[in-house]
């Protein structure tokens, strides 16, 4: 039975050492990171463009939604 689990052990471990290779190696995510900053800083830019318009719609909204909730 433990000459069957080091089998297995030793096998997953191979796999395991394989796969990590394969994610080292890999450049597809490279290009994926930089757009996801990219997204990230033109957001970021845009709220910080239109701070005052958003804050102003986000308390609109908020100020409804307590209304509402309270049955106003």
């Amino acid at each position: 039975m433990m000459d069957r689990m080091t089998r297995y052990y030793l096998m997953m471990q191979m796999k395991l050492k394989g796969c990590l290779e394969k994610f080292t190696k890999e450049e597809r995510g490279a290009s994926d990171i930089v757009a996801i900053i990219l997204i990230c800083v033109v957001v970021i830019a845009v709220a910080a463009i239109f701070r005052t318009q958003l804050l102003g719609a986000v308390n609109t909204v908020m100020e409804k939604l307590m209304n509402f909730v309270n049955g106003d």
